[in-house]
């Protein structure tokens, strides 16, 4: 079974924004960490309910070096996607800043997949927002989505000190 990482781009990997996507700002600590978790073999999986926002991105990584799998927020494709790639949600994560966040909630509820809020774009407000018994829902709070993957990469580490 695979591991994935299901992440929202909006607030998380590029700054938050309602004009075109050509004036979207690509955060600079995206691209090392998604080369990070590549690295230790999760899957990458935007997920947007946007099509266009996937294929800007993916023009976006056309250069370099990384496989991005793309996922609507839709359950029934979340769920059919998962069953055709088989991933093992167990070993696999969520991060946001809080867009999709109840989506992911609804789905996931009864499965485990490990959430990550990050601080960037609505992050702050997310956390805010969030009771003292829903912040137990979340593995980590991090800064960004770079400080996230160092998060994923410490709590999978085959060996404990």
């Amino acid at each position: 079974m695979k591991k994935a990482i299901f992440f929202s781009g909006d607030g998380t990997a590029y700054k938050c924004s309602d004009s075109c996507f050509s004036e979207k700002e690509i955060y600079p600590e995206t691209l090392p960490a998604l080369r990070f978790l590549a690295r230790r073999g999760f899957m990458l999986v935007l997920v947007t309910p946007d099509r266009q926002e996937y294929k800007w991105f993916k023009r976006y990584l056309r250069n370099k070096t990384l496989n991005l799998m793309h996922c609507s927020t839709e359950i029934k494709n979340l769920l059919a996607f998962i069953e055709e790639y088989s991933i093992c949600l167990d070993k696999s994560y969520y991060i946001s800043d809080g867009l999709y966040l109840k989506k992911f909630q609804d789905i996931f509820q009864d499965i485990k997949c490990n959430k990550i809020l990050v601080l960037s774009g609505r992050g702050v407000k997310t956390l805010g927002q969030t009771n003292a018994d829903s912040l137990r829902e979340f593995a980590d709070i991090c800064r960004d989505i770079y400080s996230a993957a160092y998060s994923i990469a410490l709590n999978n580490s085959s060996f404990m000190v």
